[in-house]
């Protein structure tokens, strides 16, 4: 499927340089076509602060050409914050066939569980945040005064019920025999090879035998649609690398090995 364009969904709370840093980075990256903000509509003091970073993102995004869209919704409602996204998704991400760039930096827990299970249901969508350049900013000094009243505080905040995160009965199945060498052997050899000879021979198997290349063409097919891999046809061979996500899955097999 060809992608079109590229948007991005931002998920509007306290931050705001934050929010304008990462779609600065995106950008550079190449053009993003329209932005959507989804600022927190309640009518408390969260949602007063979200409402008043909202307006100023838009004419911010608008000076920028990026069409900002702002939706309101309920992020501390799984409910509300999952149906808000799959309107957004299917209508980009499936009718429009465009990327779509979810940042989640400025949400709550709630909604960024609906994000990241919505996410995972739709092609060509990615889910980010902004880290802080100064972590902890907002905790006092430990030598202060202020410090031991914060941290009672803090750590003394009843809860609510538990809230499920609910996932999609499809689970991305862990890798198994072969599937599990291949990503093996990527992650030892610098998470590329320049063509399937290359991987049956780190495999131990007879590259001459058709059989053997069809098993391990089907293989690398796997991996790359469950996003372990990318896969490109150069001349003939097919090439293959493990994408980001690929070489973190790939790292925490091999240390589980070695110390088993």
């Amino acid at each position: 499927m060809k992608i079109l364009s590229t948007i991005i969904v931002c998920m509007v709370g306290y931050d705001y340089q934050r929010i304008i840093d990462g779609i600065s980075r995106w950008e550079s990256e190449g053009p993003i076509e329209q932005a959507y903000l989804l600022y927190d509509k309640k009518e408390d003091k969260y949602g007063l602060v979200a409402q008043k970073n909202v307006e100023d993102l838009k004419r911010n995004l608008s000076a920028q050409g990026l069409k900002p869209v702002a939706i309101g919704y309920n992020p501390q409602s799984y409910e509300d914050t999952f149906s808000v996204l799959y309107g957004i998704l299917r209508r980009e991400a499936d009718e429009r066939s465009r990327r779509v760039l979810i940042d989640s930096t400025s949400t709550t827990k709630d909604a960024y569980g609906a994000t990241v299970t919505i996410s995972l249901m739709f092609e060509n969508v990615r889910v980010y945040i902004v880290p802080p350049k100064e972590r902890g900013y907002y905790v006092p000094s430990p030598e202060s005064a202020e410090f031991k009243e914060w941290f009672s505080k803090v750590r003394n905040v009843p809860g609510l019920p538990p809230q499920e995160i609910y996932l999609p009965g499809y689970r991305l199945g862990k890798p198994k025999g072969e599937d599990k060498q291949v990503l093996l052997e990527l992650e030892m050899h610098d998470g590329y090879s320049d063509s399937i000879k290359r991987i049956i021979e780190w495999c131990g198997k007879d590259f001459e035998d058709p059989v053997t290349k069809n098993r391990f063409t089907r293989v690398v097919k796997r991996l790359h649609q469950k996003g372990f891999v990318e896969k490109e046809i150069v001349e003939r061979k097919m090439k293959t690398s493990l994408t980001r996500f690929g070489k973190i899955f790939a790292a925490a097999m091999r240390n589980y090995e070695k110390s088993s």
